[in-house]
């Protein structure tokens, strides 16, 4: 979609297109490439891209997650997880990009929980206790009263699936918490 080759490398250097993505692209990704197997094909994501990657806010991929990308026009990369139903409808114009996570990354991540919790004095505060004591940050919080329960949404900043899972093992000890859904 580009005219001449410094466009090309323009938008490489501004951060609008991957470098590698590019490359594929260019050595006709659609052909086996000498000595290299799927799993090296896929693009690596180590959360420091900048503007030419973006993580998606339907799904919250954070690393662990089994992630693929989507290419758009003029959008760059979106890093969606493979099971986002935003993705399973399959839109034209856009490119799927087998992905994986990088190694070390060292950034936070922000990612959607749902707590269905019984609606009792101080229960925001012993979770917001147990969030902090697990190392996080609370982006947001929202709530809603259903009945006898209360459903708290947070957006949450976390490292990976496994300090999620640290989160979410604590959460789980709180007697009125119900429910905790992603």
């Amino acid at each position: 979609g580009v005219k001449t080759r410094k466009d090309i490398f323009a938008d490489i250097g501004l951060g609008r297109r991957l470098n590698l993505v590019v490359a594929r692209q260019l050595a006709c990704i659609g052909e086996a490439l000498p000595n290299e197997t799927p799993a090296s094909m896929a693009i690596t994501i180590q959360g420091t891209e900048g503007m030419a990657v973006q993580f998606a806010k339907c799904c919250h991929p954070i690393p662990g997650d089994p992630i693929i990308g989507v290419l758009k026009s003029g959008q760059g990369l979106t890093v969606h997880t493979r099971d986002c139903s935003a993705i399973s409808k399959g839109r034209s114009g856009e490119q799927y990009l087998d992905a994986v996570w990088g190694k070390n990354i060292q950034r936070p991540f922000d990612v959607g929980l749902k707590l269905v919790v019984a609606n009792q004095r101080g229960v925001l505060a012993k979770v917001a206790a147990a969030i902090a004591e697990a190392e996080s940050n609370i982006e947001n919080v929202s709530f809603a009263n259903e009945d006898e329960n209360t459903v708290l949404n947070f957006t949450l900043e976390v490292n990976n699936r496994l300090h999620l899972a640290n989160i979410m093992r604590r959460l789980r000890k709180i007697p009125e918490v119900k429910r905790i859904i992603r």
